[in-house]
This record gives structure tokens, sequence and C-alpha cells, in this order.
């Protein structure tokens, strides 16, 4: 009996000893496949799920009600936190415990980017798309706080990186439009106005709109008074020859006021207004198709930049 204790004590004596040394303790943790129950929490974590809002905005003057601000998600506050997260357990006594140090450097060097890497899959698995690639770099986002979170659900988000954006490609019609991957976009809370968004890379243009579903039917200019209507429709001119489309960059705006039944003066008179649009194309009518593209209107939206300074 006593051979036998001995051989054991002796046996986690020379365990402890060997993982009291970092490299040895880093090849102990490289061998052992990080769980992926472990592995999703601490991809939340690097995406502040379940972070308190405290943690996040300290101070509800840094988040007045109708504001939004824009951050750089730093890597080594995110580590610390999952070094925290990982740390359950840890000894507070005098006597430091080498191998027990080692062993939780190694686990936590070797989890944290695990946990990094994951980020991608929880968005995409909450909408069936596929996983972009891990971030290499920077995690850029944004907290709004406004009404419009809660009293417009279903508003969507274009982040671009700089270079890469609408009016780069306005421009320059050979510049590719980029959309940067979104890693989190949500409510912090069930009925809140306020909304968090976190994207792969450095945010150079962000685009909030309306839910894309409110797409509709609309003029450029309208008044009304008690017996008449103003309006006025931007139409754009086309071509089609042998089923190819041509698009002039120009449009002709044409007053349409006319083309309202005149005993209810909110209502268009559809078939005049196909005539309308058909005349300015030099065309005797139009198809559906091309009505439901000169009519149809792009959702509100507003857009935000990045000022790099001179």
């Amino acid at each position: 009996m006593a051979d036998h204790l001995q051989a054991r004590l002796s046996f986690v004596a020379t365990a402890r000893a060997a993982l009291a040394s970092p490299p040895r303790a880093a090849a102990a943790a490289e061998e052992l496949p990080l769980p992926k129950k472990l592995q999703d929490w601490l991809s939340r974590l690097q995406l502040l799920k379940g972070v308190p809002f405290a943690y996040l905005v300290p101070d509800e003057r840094m988040l007045p009600p109708e504001s939004i601000r824009f951050f750089t998600l730093d890597f080594g506050w995110t580590e610390t936190l999952a070094d925290g997260a990982l740390s359950i357990g840890r000894t507070l006594g005098r006597q430091a415990q080498v191998s027990r140090q080692a062993i939780e450097a190694a686990a936590t060097a070797h989890a944290t980017p695990l946990g990094l890497a994951g980020t991608p899959n929880l968005r995409a698995r909450a909408l069936g798309v596929p996983a972009v690639d891990p971030p290499e770099s920077v995690i850029t986002g944004f907290l709004l706080r406004s009404k419009l979170v809660s009293n417009t659900p279903g508003m969507g988000v274009n982040v671009y990186p700089k270079g890469n954006t609408p009016a780069d490609h306005d421009r320059d019609p050979s510049v590719k439009i980029v959309l940067l991957d979104i890693l989190r976009y949500e409510t912090l809370g069930d009925q809140s106005d306020v909304l968090i968004c976190l994207v792969k890379g450095d945010a150079f243009r962000v685009d909030i709109h309306q839910p894309p579903e409110q797409l509709h039917y609309g003029l450029d200019a309208f008044s009304q008074s008690s017996s008449s209507v103003n309006a006025c429709k931007n139409i754009h001119t086309f071509t089609v020859q042998d089923g190819e489309v041509t698009l002039s960059p120009e449009f002709v705006t044409k007053n349409v006021s006319d083309d309202f039944r005149g005993n209810h003066l909110r209502v268009a008179n559809m078939t005049a207004l196909a005539g309308c649009i058909a005349k300015v194309n030099g065309r005797a009518q139009i198809d559906a198709a091309e009505m439901g593209f000169e009519m149809t209107q792009g959702v509100g939206s507003v857009s935000f930049i990045k000022d790099y300074g001179s």
C-alpha cells in the first residue's frame, strides 16, 4: 500500500513538473479538442453577448437618446474577458502554483483564438446561411439608441469599407462595391431601443435603412389642395432592342397631375400614368415590369461616413 501511494505521489509530482513548463503545457492543450459548446460560448463572448450593458456603456451620457456611437473592438479587452471567464476556480492563495499558471495560460492561448474563429458561425447558423471566414484584423461596429429601433423592427444595415462604397462606384464604374460581413446585428433585449452591430473589417460607410418589404410605388413630388393635386415623377428613359434594355443615365421630370382620378384626389389613374411613362420613352405602351421599374422607390435610409480628418 505504501509503495502504491508513493508511486502515485511520484507520478503527480512528475506530471506537475512537466506541466509547469509552458511549452509542454501548450503542447498538451493543443492535443485536446475544444468542446463545441465551449467554443460557441467563447465566440459569444467575443461578440460581447452576455456582457452587461453597463460594461458596454458605463455612463448613459455616452449613449443619449437618439444617438449612434461607432467603435473598434479591442481584442485585448475581449481576450481579457475570455481569460476571466476561463479562470473560474483559480487559486487566490499567497503561494503561486506554477503548474496551474502554466496550464491556465496554455488553455487561454489555445481556446481564445478558437472562440474568435467561431464568431461567424453564430449568425450563419441562426440565418441558415454559409459561414464567412473568421475575422483576421479588426472588428468594428456601432450602438444605436433610438425609438426607430423599437418602433421599426426589421431595419437593415449595409456596411462598406473605404474605397468600395456605392459613391466610389458612381464616380468610377470599375470600382467594385464591397459589403462587410455582419457578425452580430440585434437589439439588446425585447422592446429595447438600443441596437448593436458588429462587422468583420473596418467600417467606413454605414447605411441604415427601413425594412426591404417597404418598397413601394411613389412620386418624387406631391402636394394636394381641396380640389386638385400637383404631382411630379422623375421618369428614366430606356430603349429595348432584341430583348436588351439600355437605360439612360438621364431622367425626365414629368408633371403627372392629370393622371389622378378627379373624384379621389389621392388615387392615381394607373392606365393614364402608364401611358405618360410610355410617351416619354417614345412608345405606345409599356408592360408591367417596365411600369414597376419606373414607379418603384426604395426605402428610406440614412448614411454615416467615417471622417478620418485632414
